[in-house]
């Protein structure tokens, strides 16, 4: 599905990017223009791990994983006719969600050496948060006076927030020392990375006052981008950021 949508995406900013001459017969005269919207990003992200741990000099094996459902976007962007129906814009996005998923591995034994004993439950409460600055480069089609279609491209610069389990507390249930109770503990890492964003803006305006315009709009875009998050132990897992988002919101030109 999401590969369906990007090549969707990518086609209609190639055939908006093809018909310039199209785009001139209707030409566009704003300088500036922006948009706030209100969007869902439709991807579901996860971050998995598998690491050793050392207690009782032996090495113990923890796996998680946390889940995250797909969740609300604000989005919001500035940007500048250059070159006849050319247009560069910046854009900002970010979301933040709460993820939950299972916490399962095995402990070493307090007394007897290789006698491990396992463990499992749920974690919640973990925390997320996705921020994207977005370098839109496209072509405005002015339709009419009150439509206008932006088709854009470029590059996205992202930054994670992401909580990973950093440590286990083991509690002991006395003699025969055949279970444990775990409290996992957490930590915060800050991610960079740099990605891409593909989409298609339509606006339609129906407030003129001199050169200033009002109207709402909406928007399509693929957006991604991939991080390295350290997790503990020298183990880095990749986790991906971004997808499909849309949403519609005000439009502005003047």
């Amino acid at each position: 599905m999401q590969r369906t949508m990007r090549a969707a995406l990518i086609a209609a900013v190639l055939v908006g990017m093809s018909q310039p001459a199209a785009a001139q017969s209707t030409p566009w005269e704003d300088r500036v223009f922006g948009g706030f919207n209100f969007a869902f990003d439709a991807s579901k992200s996860d971050i998995t791990s598998n690491r050793p741990f050392v207690i009782y000099d032996e090495t113990g094996g923890l796996t998680t994983t946390s889940e995250f459902d797909p969740d609300t976007l604000l989005d919001f962007s500035v940007g500048a006719r250059i070159w006849r129906n050319m247009g560069v814009a910046i854009g900002y996005s970010a979301r933040s969600g709460t993820g939950e998923g299972p916490i399962e591995g095995s402990i070493p034994h307090p007394i007897f050496y290789d006698r491990p004993r396992s463990f499992s439950s749920t974690i919640d409460g973990v925390d997320r948060k996705e921020q994207a600055t977005h370098l839109m480069i496209g072509w405005m089609i002015p339709w009419n006076d009150n439509v206008d279609v932006f088709v854009y491209g470029g590059p996205s610069f992202y930054r994670l927030h992401q909580e990973i389990v950093s440590d286990l507390a083991v509690a002991e249930q006395g003699p025969p020392f055949s279970s444990v109770v775990v409290s996992p503990s957490f930590a915060e890492r800050k991610e960079s990375a740099v990605g891409y964003n593909v989409g298609a803006d339509v606006s339609y305006i129906f407030y003129t006052r001199d050169n200033l315009r009002f109207g709402i709009g909406g928007f399509m875009r693929f957006t991604g981008a991939s991080a390295d998050v350290d997790v503990g132990n020298g183990v880095v897992v990749e986790s991906g950021m971004g997808g499909f988002q849309a949403g519609v919101g005000a439009r502005v030109r003047f």
